[in-house]
């Protein structure tokens, strides 16, 4: 065989992951190997070199296989990084990590507004490796408001790309800080913010990152010469991350994408939030501790910290912790719906002589949103940079901890179809959506169910949503028992709102609303269940008239499902439906407090995310009123308005009808603990409710199931 093609033939080697460890480790040993021998990128370990042979092991391929239909399974298994120590760790996914990586990769249009810190970077450079890797003959554009912001996404890209097993890999043939050129094809290049897209390339995958931050001038023109050439490619995509900046392009797009599916001014983008208290250990009270004060009280930092854990082990967790970055040692408290921020910053202890004292009289008490406020310049730009506030005097009525306990809890809604529904209705009932639990609902269980239905109504123009929020009565859990009971001194205290289904629209007439409700309240429920609070401003007396001649008068309709309320504040008289005005202000408060009673139980995306938003405005004449700093807040004023129904006799009396579900359980053996105990030691202010319950007593005894009923006691 002649010398040059037997040169050729030896060229030809087909690597295998054990052949590239044994090149890497002579390599790292210094011997010098031929360049055919490399498989290496211009020497540099960890980088592809493009053109090479490689041959996958069965298991490899089951894997490259499982890796590109999953693109968590991706992340979780084979991405890692370099921590500033120089270790190298898995990527650790946190919940709402999952979430926005399956936002990225499912939808073609994705728009995430997120808080400062909480990994966002990470979870895009995934997302375009993966697009990358496991696709041919695909662009990435990455455009940004600086472009040391697009070097920084590049670089993420770049430093998990290295760090991934070989058989993973695709070949690298151009490898800078602005662009990466695969050997499959796919390309990325970077962008600062520009009026126009790169002209000649043609691109796949769109993302921009802090789009509310690029000026208006430059990103509208851009925008709208990309998406429809973007658009135009099969199985392209567009994402689009920011903080929010003001009521730009980003808040419309964002606020449209937000609007549920069937409204006519939704766009096609999918949309999430991520705010700064989904970060695990950001509910965190500190107590900086003070080595001079402890020694003259006779303190070490070991004794602070299993006072501390002494006082909350039951409900949280408390970490002692050396800052270097204060050369202090640290006591933190994390914060839960029982253990607050105003419980941990109240902590008091006696010293080993006896004395009284709290806790800032040996150290400093912060927490970590006080300690962001003061880095970032104060609370209007925290709540800009991480309460994803547009405008920044808007104030949150509900803390941190109870929005995150009602992201946790979220719960997926589905549109289920009802017979009752089909056979009355003529139009489309899409937008009346269940919660998919069965252990919550089912409808077949429906006419057991005890609830109250809020109304909101709207004009059905395409503007201000009608909405039908619907709840079940429902058992509270032990630990919200616990942590509130000395509160309670009603049955119906023990029970609370979960919501199971939301109807929500703003093309559907009042007319159409009418037969919707009177088929939902009379057909598919049991109208003895259940009780509706209905706003009466503006349309509700409209679908009040409705209401007796829907189908062409054909129904069983009657008012006495509505619940009664004095329509001025000197009415002697109560009337069908709840009238907002002066009032408006008071019930927001009830509302407050009942949410952080948890007596309402919000599991809802949509009511969740309005919920959010639903701030309190302070006008040029220092007045108070509550609404929307974005999008609206017809779904959370229904959740208002229902705070308005714990101390109706209509809803305690349904409740006792539901009593019977916590006989024999835990919860019922504390019912008649806390309640025996309150009448024998608060007779006198226990006496208004034995005269209020006196009536109802024999029904009581059979109802609780119990010989001599405390509500009944002379």
């Amino acid at each position: 065989m002649p010398a040059q093609k037997k040169e050729e033939v030896v060229r030809q080697i087909v690597f295998t992951t054990k052949m590239v460890e044994n090149v890497t480790k002579s390599i790292n040993d210094g011997v010098v190997v031929k360049r055919f021998q490399n498989p290496w990128f211009q020497n540099e370990i960890g980088v592809r070199r493009s053109g090479i042979v490689f041959n996958r092991t069965e298991e490899e391929v089951q894997e490259y296989i499982k890796c590109k239909l999953d693109i968590k399974y991706f992340a979780q298994k084979y991405c890692k990084i370099k921590t500033e120590d120089g270790t190298i760790t898995h990527i650790q996914l946190r919940d709402y990590q999952k979430e926005i990586l399956d936002l990225f990769s499912k939808n073609r249009f994705s728009i995430l507004c997120s808080s400062r810190q909480v990994g966002k970077t990470v979870n895009t450079a995934i997302t375009i490796l993966h697009f990358l890797l496991f696709n041919n003959d695909k662009n990435a554009m990455i455009v940004a408001n600086v472009a040391a912001t697009t070097i920084e996404i590049v670089d993420k890209i770049k430093s998990i790309y290295v760090l991934l097993p070989f058989f993973l890999k695709a070949g690298i043939k151009n490898w800078n800080q602005r662009s990466i050129v695969f050997d499959n094809g796919c390309r990325i290049k970077t962008a600062a913010r520009s009026k126009t897209p790169a002209i000649g390339f043609t691109i796949d995958l769109l993302y921009m990152d802090e789009f509310a931050h690029i000026p208006s001038n430059i990103i509208e023109p851009y925008y709208t010469a990309a998406y429809p050439t973007v658009s135009a490619i099969q199985n392209s995509k567009i994402i689009i991350t920011s903080t929010p900046n003001g009521m730009n392009l980003f808040y419309k797009l964002l606020t449209a994408a937000e609007r549920p599916e069937g409204d006519p001014l939704k766009n096609n983008y999918k949309a999430m939030r991520v705010y700064w208290y989904q970060v695990p250990g950001r509910f965190v009270t500190y107590y900086r501790l003070n080595p001079f004060k402890m020694r003259d009280l006779g303190l070490t930092k070991e004794m602070v910290f299993e006072l501390a854990e002494e006082e909350f082990k039951d409900s949280t967790k408390v970490l002692l912790k050396y800052n270097p970055d204060f050369d202090k040692d640290v006591v933190h408290v994390y914060n839960n719906d029982i253990i607050t921020e105003e419980v941990s910053k109240g902590f008091r202890f006696l010293t080993p002589g006896g004395k009284e004292i709290h806790i800032s009289q040996i150290s400093e008490v912060s927490t970590w949103k006080e300690e962001a406020i003061k880095d970032i310049g104060g609370e209007d730009a925290f709540n800009q940079e991480f309460g994803l506030r547009f405008i920044n005097s808007s104030r949150s009525l509900l803390s941190e901890s109870i929005i995150e306990g009602l992201i946790k809890g979220k719960k997926n809604y589905e549109w289920q179809e009802i017979d009752k529904m089909e056979t009355f209705l003529n139009f489309s009932y899409q937008d009346l959506k269940w919660i998919d639990d069965p252990d919550v609902f089912s409808q077949e269980r429906r006419k057991l169910v005890k609830g109250i239905i809020s109304i909101d109504i709207s004009e059905g123009l395409g503007q201000d949503y009608s909405v039908m929020n619907i709840f079940k009565i429902s058992p509270k859990s032990m630990d919200t028992v616990e942590a509130f009971s000395t509160d309670y001194k009603n049955l119906s205290d023990f029970f609370c709102l979960e919501q199971i289904g939301l109807f929500r629209s703003n093309v559907i007439s009042v007319k159409q609303l009418a037969e919707l409700f009177y088929v939902l309240a009379f057909e598919f429920f049991d109208p003895d269940n259940f009780k509706v609070v209905l706003e009466i401003n503006t349309y509700g007396n409209e679908f009040l008239a409705h209401l007796p001649h829907v189908f062409d008068g054909n129904n069983n309709y009657g008012s006495n499902i509505f619940f009664r309320y004095k329509h001025k504040s000197d009415a002697v008289e109560e009337k069908v439906g709840l009238k907002l005005g002066d009032n408006k202000n008071l019930l927001v408060k009830d509302y407050q407090d009942n949410m952080n009673k948890k007596n309402i139980i919000i599991n809802n995306e949509d009511n969740i995310r309005e919920i959010t938003t639903f701030v309190k405005h302070t006008t040029a004449f220092g007045n108070t009123r509550y609404a929307a700093d974005i999008g609206n807040d017809d779904i959370v004023m229904t959740v208002v308005n229902s705070s308005s129904v714990f101390q109706k006799h209509p809803y305690r009396e349904i409740v006792e009808d539901a009593a019977p579900t916590i006989a024999g359980t835990e919860l019922y053996k504390h019912f008649q603990s806390i309640l025996g105990n309150q009448v024998d030691e608060n007779s006198i202010n226990y006496s208004s409710i034995i005269k209020e319950q006196r009536h109802r007593k024999d029904r009581l005894k059979k109802i609780l199931g119990y010989e001599k009923s405390p509500w009944a006691r002379d």
